[in-house]
């Protein structure tokens, strides 16, 4: 992102040089402008030149697929943002930003959790060892009557699908992507605000481990394999690295050049992280290999890019050797409290399913 706004302000002033050095940039990191964007700036780059950066686009904009439709959630739903396997019993949960509801269904059927009493429901992660379902629940401009939204962190016995806890965070806050690392510590990420939670169990209160201001966006995040780290993934400046004892935040190095900003679903895979990056072009998920340390990317392979069938994908979750995520979201057909923008009828959430298995990693 940070690319795409010098190359605005190179424009705004006519930087023609500036221009030309954030097009090959955007070329090496593997994005691709609109048609409209290139036709504004060509006439700042030599026709040779420029005919070889529109190859380099043209290539960036190839499809790569591989998943299948796994199942589809009702258009009833409102805006599904994330999901969650419980394996035990084949069932699939998802969050509703608008409709404030947690749905779950075996793929045909479908049913709403009643007694929540909650605000916009978006990431959820379960504790299979503990039996608990965790959901972050808040606020945002698409939340319909937003001053009665809870703010906080709900777990619910998976079994019974009865409350069991009840977080409130403090102030204003509104905790968005949820991660539960094995040992059950429950971690949080606001993205508005930049604070990451913790929550540890038999905690009755979230702490804060990365107080307001530090991250511009923290979305996905996910627990090292050592444990002593927390990768958060800054939807603007790409991904970071949370030192769980001292605190302190470092970006993940890479030794690939490839775009790490935009990154909304993060899950563990392995040694690995897989990545939804939405907010980029083109939209892409990708396997990042890290190295023995954890510390820097070794190897990033594109499991899946500018797929026909996708909207919007956002948050997925690692069944087995396979990856399930929401293709569909629809974000931008909800405006205000959740008012229904554009023409016709929402879709149904389409879910699909990416094997894993077999891959280089």
């Amino acid at each position: 992102m940070l690319v795409r706004r010098q190359l605005a302000a190179a424009h705004s002033v006519q930087d023609a040089a500036r221009v030309r050095a954030g097009l090959a940039r955007l070329a090496e990191l593997g994005y691709a402008p609109s048609a409209e964007t290139i036709e504004l700036l060509a006439r700042y780059v030599p026709d040779e030149d420029m005919a070889a950066l529109r190859l380099r686009f043209d290539a960036s904009r190839a499809v790569v697929q591989g998943s299948r439709l796994f199942t589809t959630i009702p258009a009833s739903g409102r805006l599904i943002e994330g999901i969650a396997w419980d394996g035990r019993r084949d069932r699939l949960f998802a969050s509703s930003v608008v409709g404030r509801e947690l749905i779950y269904g075996d793929g045909e059927n479908w049913r709403s959790v009643p007694g929540l009493d909650a605000g916009s429901l978006f990431g959820l992660a379960i504790d299979d060892p503990r039996r608990r379902l965790w959901i972050a629940s808040g606020a945002i401009d698409q939340t319909p009557s937003p001053e009665t939204a809870f703010r906080g962190l709900i777990a619910l016995d998976l079994d019974g699908l009865q409350i069991v806890h009840r977080l409130a965070i403090e102030g204003e806050g509104s905790p968005a992507d949820i991660h539960v690392a094995p040992d059950g510590t429950v971690y949080a990420a606001d993205p508005a605000n930049g604070t990451i939670w913790r929550v540890g169990v038999g905690d009755t209160v979230a702490s804060v481990i990365v107080p307001p201001g530090r991250f511009a966006n923290p979305q996905g995040l996910v627990q090292s394999v050592d444990r002593r780290r927390l990768y958060v993934s800054d939807y603007v400046h790409g991904l970071a690295v949370v030192d769980l004892n001292s605190g302190e935040i470092s970006r993940l190095a890479s030794d690939v050049t490839t775009m790490l900003d935009g990154i909304d679903g993060l899950a563990r895979y392995g040694d690995g992280l897989i990545a939804v990056q939405n907010g980029t072009s083109p939209r892409r998920i990708l396997y990042l290999e890290l190295d023995r340390d954890g510390r820097r990317i070794t190897r990033v392979e594109t499991l899946e890019s500018a797929h026909p069938d996708w909207g919007e994908p956002t948050l997925g979750v690692v069944r087995g050797n396979r990856f399930l995520y929401v293709a569909d979201a629809q974000w931008e057909r909800y405006g205000g409290g959740g008012a229904l923008t554009g023409d016709g009828p929402t879709r149904p959430t389409a879910i699909r399913e990416l094997s894993l298995r077999g891959r280089n990693f």
